[in-house]
């Protein structure tokens, strides 16, 4: 046609291979544009560059290329680079998880925590099934078949011979990078080049999900690291008296009701959070990452450890029910009927057999700490959310004889017996996998010292 046209040096990182095969597509366009519209051949030229350039977008090979393209620098060393060509390819098809992954173990090199934690949050957004499926579209076929990735990269014999031949006899000779796929319905292997194929991933399978989960944590603590804290933590100073300790109502390790009269003291306001921990410990075991959420899964040891470094120390369990009573002696500090707004509990968002399936709190795992309203000691979050920690060794017959003034709990006689304390500590409050039952005032449970609940978490006293 002899219309004068400088074939660009490069179009969005794609090799000369596929701009050449991208050019011999669009040069067909050309014609037929100009043959069936009859337009002026300046304008057919506006069509045709316009249509060169937005190809890579649209087109087969473009993702795959600029993702292996990415995965070539990165080998490299050019991270920055290889950047560049992941966010290309993911700009091409955003839901690709492989894309996704790539591109966030490369922001994480480059300390680009934000972005990484969007791509993260992403790829574990997404459904997670056991294998490596997609849904295959083949170029000159509308009907897309679902099929399993063997290989993603696949150099073919060029006419049966050595693929080395390849390299030597130039640039039309290069070879050409195909998909090993399995079809699920036929259960047979194909072999198709990447510009002629197009993939959509169906899902995450199960091992790259818990990898991205384990980056997740990771970004997340730098992301907390980083937010360090707001200062130091708040907390209300609590008169003390005398009040009723227990429930007649309850289980038997909360009977009998007895009288405690306590001095005064005080407590944090809210649940310890993931910033203030780790500020002070140095890690953050917690398995809901959030600056502002309450730490948990972590062991009575290392609770009793912040609060001493902190110049406190954990509650007793008198001075506990005392604080979450807020001067009141019903089931609930708010009355004696449950209320869904008033704590995070296992609600229809929950997994358990025991949630309220007519309820939400809001939140499906742990809330930000000081999301629901105070007690009346000016308290927040005393029930649901995280269970807490307590310094009493517990003992399921602890209130028989327990003083009055001031108790302290049962003293533990040894590490492997029962009697005087056992092994457990008192955790109290319920949390958000637990029911509308453990947000009682009078509830109580004892756990193991070393082990670990993603649902215990604790705040101190002083």
């Amino acid at each position: 046609m002899g219309i004068p046209f400088k074939f660009p040096k490069n179009t969005c990182g794609e090799s000369p291979l596929a701009i050449r095969n991208n050019f011999n597509w669009l040069s067909t366009v050309f014609l037929g544009l100009r043959s069936a519209c009859s337009l002026p051949p300046r304008l057919v030229v506006c069509f045709f560059v316009l249509g060169f350039f937005l190809f890579p977008v649209l087109g087969f090979a473009s993702v795959v290329d600029e993702t292996l393209e990415g995965d070539a620098k990165r080998a490299l060393g050019e991270i920055q680079a290889a950047e560049q060509h992941y966010d290309t390819a993911l700009k091409m098809d955003p839901g690709n998880w492989r894309v996704m992954r790539s591109l966030a173990e490369v922001r994480v090199q480059l300390k680009k925590y934000e972005e990484t934690k969007q791509l993260v949050d992403g790829i574990l957004a997404m459904e997670v099934i056991k294998r490596n499926t997609v849904l295959v579209t083949v170029e000159g076929d509308p009907e897309p078949f679902e099929a399993e990735i063997v290989d993603e990269r696949v150099i073919t014999p060029d006419n049966g011979k050595n693929n080395m031949r390849n390299y030597v006899d130039g640039e039309a000779k290069k070879p050409i990078p195909h998909y090993r796929l399995f079809n699920v319905k036929t259960g047979k292997m194909l072999l198709i080049p990447h510009k002629n194929a197009k993939v959509k991933y169906q899902g995450v399978p199960t091992r790259i999900y818990a990898y991205v989960q384990e980056l997740h944590a990771k970004v997340e603590n730098k992301l907390i690291s980083m937010a360090g804290t707001k200062g130091p933590v708040e907390m209300m100073a609590l008169k003390g008296g005398c009040f009723k300790m227990g429930s007649d109502k309850g289980a038997l390790s909360e009977q009998p009701v007895h009288q405690v009269c306590l001095k005064p003291f005080k407590m944090d306001k809210y649940e310890v959070s993931q910033s203030d921990f780790q500020a002070t410990m140095g890690h953050n075991p917690a398995q809901f990452k959030g600056a502002d959420r309450p730490v948990e899964m972590v062991t009575w040891h290392e609770a009793e450890e912040y609060c001493r470094k902190s110049n406190k120390r954990l509650p007793t369990e008198s001075e506990w029910e005392y604080a979450v009573r807020g001067g009141t002696n019903t089931a609930y500090y708010w009355g004696n009927e449950f209320d869904a707004t008033k704590s995070n509990f296992c609600d229809r968002s929950c997994s358990r057999n025991l949630r309220a399936k007519n309820s939400s709190d809001g939140f499906e795992y742990t809330a930000p700490v000081g999301s629901f309203p105070a007690n009346p000691f000016g308290l927040h979050d005393m029930v649901g959310n995280v269970n807490e920690w307590v310094s009493d060794w517990f003992e399921e017959r602890a209130y028989v004889n327990s003083p009055k003034d001031n108790p302290q709990g049962p003293v533990r006689d040894s590490r492997d017996g029962r009697r005087g304390g056992g092994t457990q500590k008192v955790y109290r409050g319920g949390a958000w996998q637990t029911d509308a039952d453990s947000q009682r005032s009078a509830w109580r449970k004892g756990f193991e010292t070393d082990y670990r609940l993603d649902g215990t978490g604790f705040r101190c006293a002083l």
